[in-house]
C-alpha cells in the first residue's frame, strides 16, 4: 500500500526524489507519514483539500475488506531542508 501511495504523490508533485511514505498500523487506524519537499506541500493538499481526500479514498477502497480507516498526514514532525 505504502508502494502506491508514493507513486501516486511522485506523479503530482515537481520534486518526486523527496518524496518518502512510512504506514503506521494502530489497529483500527492506519497511518501514512508523509514527508514532500516544502514547495510541494500545496500540490498534495490541493484546493480545499481535495487531492488528499482523493488519495484517502483511493487507498481505503483498496483496503475495503480490512475495515480499516486511514490519515494522510503531510511533513507531520521534522521539516525537509
Amino acid at each position: 500500500m505504502v508502494e502506491i501511495v508514493e507513486s501516486i504523490l511522485k506523479e503530482l508533485v515537481k520534486h518526486p526524489d523527496t518524496v518518502e511514505v512510512k504506514y503506521l498500523d494502530r489497529g483500527k487506524n492506519g497511518i501514512f507519514l508523509v514527508k514532500v519537499d516544502d514547495s510541494d506541500v500545496g500540490r498534495v493538499i490541493g484546493k480545499e483539500g481535495k487531492i488528499i481526500k482523493s488519495i484517502d479514498k483511493i487507498v481505503t477502497c483498496i483496503d475495503k475488506n480490512k475495515k480499516q480507516n486511514y490519515v494522510l498526514k503531510i511533513n507531520e514532525g521534522e521539516r525537509n531542508e
